[in-house]
């Protein structure tokens, strides 16, 4: 029973997350009606994760199981920018004034950042379960400093406005390349910093392991 209520609350607390990002880029992009699909869809895939990691949690032998769950429902969480069939559908409730190629873009980073936000919650807190159930050290070399600096930095009306405008495919935004360039090279230096994060962690991980 305990163990049920663990993975409810990990539920709620990646649900709250996703959907906070999710009001964020709603904001942002004046999302109308078509956001109640939007959180519909978040919330199914939310409830469709923490099935996966707890299946994971109970029959991993080894930490990498849940590490592979995660890069799996990482990789799902990307599929409307690849696949863009759901976003389609959305958009066809929308009532906006913006363009179907705005619409497009808006409706796939209200889907994919918040879905990548709940995947990391719960894989982090899975995991670190996992560890302490089984005596391990829960220390993880992920660069969680560096991650909320990246959500800080996206989930900004800047951030926002600079990311949108880089992922657009409108032919006549002569801008689009400078915006690219931009955001690739914000990209690099989060990409940098995280690599420095995970040394640093990884030497203090070393550290622990010797004193035990």
């Amino acid at each position: 029973m305990a163990a049920i209520f663990a993975f409810l609350g990990m539920l709620m607390l990646s649900l709250v997350v996703a959907l906070l990002a999710a009001l964020q880029l709603a904001d942002f992009f004046r999302t109308g009606d078509e956001f109640l699909l939007v959180v519909v869809a978040l919330a199914i895939f939310a409830a469709a994760a923490t099935v996966a990691f707890a299946i994971g949690h109970w029959k991993a032998k080894r930490i990498q199981a849940l590490h592979w769950i995660a890069f799996v429902l990482a990789v799902i969480a990307l599929a409307p920018m690849v696949s863009p069939r759901l976003v389609e559908r959305i958009v066809e409730h929308s009532a906006g004034v913006y363009t179907v190629d705005v619409e497009n873009t808006s409706i796939t980073l209200e889907l994919v950042i918040p879905a990548l936000l709940a995947v990391m919650v719960q894989w982090g807190l899975v995991r670190r379960r996992w560890l302490l159930t089984n005596g391990a050290e829960d220390l993880t070399l992920w660069p969680w400093v560096t991650t909320a600096i990246a959500g800080l930095v996206v989930l900004n009306p800047i951030g926002l406005a600079v990311l949108s405008a880089a992922l657009s495919s409108s032919a006549s935004d002569f801008m689009r390349q400078y915006f690219a360039m931009a955001a690739a090279v914000v990209a690099g230096i989060l990409v940098v910093a995280a690599l420095i994060e995970c040394y640093i962690r990884g030497r203090i991980l070393r550290r622990r392991l010797k004193e035990l």
